[in-house]
């Protein structure tokens, strides 16, 4: 196996990929797409690798940062106009959504789902009501959820439609809960 690194802007790349011998690597499911952006997976977990590209994506949208004092449920705290606001990290490899139902004690809460993805990290960022509803109340009947208090499944094409509209939803922390 041979391992090809070309250095290519976000500009470039879609040209790039239309070449006819890089096409066919393309449709043949033999090209993945990294970002210099992430480090590299065997240096990182999955969870570290997540935090990377949420911190780095918040202060590009201008919020602060702070470690949390509160172990547990909080990850970090996120700062806007409206003040900081607790935030609890759910980082996976794949279009997956887990909810624990301790995340809804705290109405503040804002559940920020990394998806660490070859082709493009992305960032979901949603109140334990919402991942509730996209979840479904069929989910939160489960004897997972009833007995354990936890769920998690790969999102089918259904539930990912219903994300979109919480990707790089930022302006979240400008928010208050009711």
């Amino acid at each position: 196996m041979i391992k090809l690194i070309i250095n290519a802007t976000s500009a470039e790349l879609p040209d790039l990929l239309r070449l006819p011998e890089i096409a066919r690597l393309v449709d043949n499911g033999r090209v993945s797409i990294q970002s210099d952006n992430v480090p590299p997976a065997d240096d990182l977990s999955t969870r570290q690798r997540g935090r990377v590209v949420f911190e780095q994506r918040a202060r590009e949208h201008g919020l602060e940062i702070q470690a949390t004092t509160q172990p547990g449920v909080t990850d970090l705290l996120v700062g806007g106009a409206s003040g900081y606001r607790p935030v609890r990290l759910i980082c996976s490899e794949s279009a997956r959504l887990s909810l624990r139902e301790e995340w809804g004690k705290s109405a503040d809460l804002i559940l920020a789902y990394v998806w660490v993805l070859p082709a493009r990290p992305r960032v979901f960022l949603m109140s334990y009501g919402e991942a509730a509803d996209v979840l479904g109340e069929s989910a939160l009947k489960t004897p997972s959820f009833e007995n354990n208090g936890y769920y998690t499944t790969a999102c089918t094409p259904r539930r990912q439609r219903a994300m979109e509209h919480f990707e790089d939803r930022w302006e979240i922390f400008e928010q208050r809960s009711k």
